[in-house]
């Protein structure tokens, strides 16, 4: 077994980074892997709660939201973290714009993440 860590630094519409750091994480965790995300920048848009696009889901682009999916990783074993001075930022409230389970971290919860890990993913 060994510990993936992600560092994820885009928000969720403006790209599809959140996707391939999630399909990832998916995999790693389906092969008994230790998955870490550390959402930081605009990263800490993906898990918030509630976000719809009503127009892309006819399309299937987004027929499931980002926030359900890293749920689901949660729920799976791994470990969520979001950085609280980027949350602030953004004027995110942690308490009610997350799903449970994502955990407000700083930048020593980075360092220890890139320290632990045995490979590291930014997207």
């Amino acid at each position: 077994m060994i510990h993936v860590g992600f560092l994820l630094s885009g928000g969720p519409f403006d790209s599809e980074r959140w996707r391939t750091a999630y399909e990832l994480g998916r995999a790693a965790l389906d092969a008994g892997h230790e998955v870490t995300y550390f959402h930081y920048l605009d990263g800490a848009y993906v898990p918030v709660s509630d976000q719809h696009l009503p127009d892309c889901s006819d399309a299937s682009l987004y027929d499931e939201m980002p926030t359900e999916k890293f749920q689901d990783l949660i729920d799976d074993g791994a470990t969520v973290f979001c950085c609280g001075l980027c949350v602030n930022a953004r004027g995110i409230d942690a308490e009610t714009d997350y799903p449970d389970g994502v955990e407000i971290g700083l930048l020593p919860d980075l360092a220890d993440m890139l320290g632990e890990a045995d490979r590291v993913i930014s997207l």
